[in-house]
């Protein structure tokens, strides 16, 4: 029957009165023999032209090496759309269907949206007319055999590219820092590798990216463009490129589907598929194992609430002592960082925490509250996170039940078992023996006349600096830790301190106490706080968790100021609401 449909005669003397026309072309590369190709269709477009002398042309749209599978991405195809509702023509004449769209979906909704603005679509080689009664019926099936026909060649690319992985193929154009391409394969540019060189041996040696950065500008060195343009970015694919130490990785990103091409960027690294290279190596497999080792013992995963769903991301991680960063987390899922805010007449300088959403994302006065990531959490002053630290443990503390519980988890943390302290002892061992290795690499980098004497002399004495630390640290923990562990302190003095503590004569707070006890703080408004307060609850016969929730007042506040010899008008306090969960 379909056959039949397509072979009915059809009378061109009924078409051939005056209307407004354009011809609709496009090609999906830009090939040379796909442009012959192009100018072939318009050639054609001409002679059919002559079939119908009644036939206006008022435009012709050429889309040249582009896909079909998305009007989006066809900039003449939505100028015709655009023109269409203008009035500018009624007919729309294009050589096959699948020139028109190889997705069946966008075929059909726009050949009705032309058909409302009483825009025909003639689609010459099935000999489809959109306003015909059976127009729609044919032209859905002749779409969905050119959607069909443009997954099978997306299968057949796909293919083509395995067989191109597996036989170490080139991808890209090759602008990679410290090579040149040449043919298929990578040949050494000689100053540029050195600068490779440099940025792994400075990674290497426990400089951080943005300090590599800084020294790369101060030394002069140019990146793969010529340029003295450095930023962390490229730092970071620099060390993450395997090309470096002779292998070639493919699968960092794909599209997800045929339709809507979009590229999903692939960051699991262990999801890469492998092949070894035909070009030299600039970098040795162990140093660049080595600085894998540190990029990944900096970094962590993190599950965000995003849009409702829990996303996995991959953040920097880097060594903290202050405990407030530690600590704290923005209702986002974010972590927060210390900023300086203003230094005082009397010497106090008074820092302030924010989320590093809005940091990156921008503020919701420039950005978009819809935009993804967006957080407007206004940033928290230290003095408040330590004042809510003291009524915290003010209340918990006045519990005698909760009490016992903080004492007796003091007491039998206060204990090492010995396969603890092996651990805690090799590790700054571990730390002693990565400071000596880092000395000795600087020597030969000095030697070698990677960095002048003032930025070898600096760094050698900070990693001499650091190896003296751990080993009077090392010192200290074999003095205080031998076999008969910690001095015994008793319950008593333990349960003492807690109640000093808890006195309400007391504005100074612990930060020992906030590390053992705290989890986690988490900001869910400027003035609301939860704290997570971790009392072993569930490991004893009792299992449940229990709430405690206050407000600090500015009656409060201001006792806590005074009491530190500070002030604080009214009009810059609201008051703070604390919710703790213990458990």
């Amino acid at each position: 029957m379909f056959n039949k449909i397509l072979s009915t005669p059809k009378d061109s003397q009924s078409y051939d009165r005056p209307r407004k026309v354009v011809f609709y072309g496009r090609v999906s590369t830009e090939h040379e023999e796909q442009t012959y190709a192009l100018k072939n269709q318009m050639q054609w477009y001409d002679e059919l032209r002559k079939q119908y002398p009644n036939w206006v042309v008022a435009d012709r749209y050429i889309d040249d090496g582009v896909t079909g599978t998305q009007a989006k991405k066809r900039p003449e195809f939505m100028r015709m759309l655009n023109d269409a509702k203008s009035g500018k023509f009624d007919l729309i004449v294009t050589r096959e269907v699948s020139r028109f769209a190889r997705n069946t979906v966008e075929c059909l909704e726009f050949t009705r949206q032309l058909k409302s603005l009483n825009v025909e679509v003639y689609f010459v080689h099935e000999n489809i007319w959109t306003l015909d009664n059976n127009g729609e019926m044919i032209l859905t099936i002749m779409a969905m055999v050119a959607q069909e026909e443009s997954w099978k060649m997306s299968e057949r690319v796909k293919a083509g590219q395995a067989i191109s992985r597996k036989n170490g193929v080139l991808y890209g154009n090759g602008n990679i820092l410290g090579y040149d391409r040449l043919g298929d394969t990578y040949v050494i540019n000689p100053e540029q590798a050195e600068t490779v060189r440099l940025i792994y041996n400075l990674y290497d040696s426990g400089m951080g990216m943005q300090a590599i950065r800084n020294e790369l500008i101060r030394l002069g060195k140019k990146n793969a463009r010529g340029t003295m343009e450095w930023d962390v970015t490229r730092i970071s694919r620099c060390l993450r490129n395997t090309v470096y130490k002779g292998v070639m990785a493919y699968n960092k990103s794909h599209s997800n589907n045929f339709l809507d091409q979009k590229t999903i960027v692939n960051r699991d690294e262990d999801s890469y598929m492998y092949v070894a290279g035909k070009s030299e190596p600039i970098i040795s497999l162990e140093q660049w194992e080595r600085c894998k080792h540190i990029r990944e013992s900096r970094k962590k995963v993190q599950a965000i609430d995003v849009s409702g769903q829990i996303a996995i991301r991959t953040i920097a991680s880097h060594k903290n002592n202050n405990v407030w960063t530690n600590k704290l987390r923005c209702r986002c899922g974010s972590s927060m960082r210390k900023n300086k805010w203003h230094t005082r007449h009397n010497g106090i300088t008074t820092f302030g925490y924010k989320c590093y959403s809005q940091l990156n994302n921008g503020a919701d006065k420039i950005v978009d509250a819809n935009n993804r990531g967006f957080c407007n959490v206004r940033a928290i002053c230290d003095w408040k996170l330590e004042m809510m630290a003291v009524y915290v443990f003010r209340h918990l503390f006045k519990d005698e039940k909760l009490l016992s519980l903080a004492t007796e988890k003091l007491k039998s943390e206060s204990f090492l078992q010995k396969q603890e302290k092996e651990k805690i002892r090799n590790n700054y061992e571990e730390k002693i023996k990565g400071l000596t290795e880092k000395v000795q690499r600087l020597i030969e980098m000095r030697a070698n006349g990677e960095i002048d004497k003032d930025t070898y002399l600096t760094m050698k004495l900070k990693a001499e600096a650091d190896k003296e630390q751990v080993q009077q640290e090392l010192l200290l923990f074999d003095r205080n830790c031998g076999d008969s562990g910690y001095k015994n302190i008793s319950e008593k003095d333990i349960k003492a301190y807690l109640r000093q503590v808890a006195s309400v004569k007391n504005t100074a707070i612990d930060t020992g106490l906030v590390e053992k006890f705290v989890t986690r703080i988490q900001v869910e408004s400027e003035t609301e706080f939860s704290w997570y307060i971790d009392f072993d609850l569930n490991s004893k016969t009792e299992k449940r968790t229990r709430n405690i929730e206050f407000t600090i007042t500015y009656k409060d506040a201001l006792k806590f100021r005074i009491a530190r010899k500070e002030i604080l008008r009214k009009n810059q306090y609201k008051d703070l609401k604390v919710i703790v969960y213990i458990f």
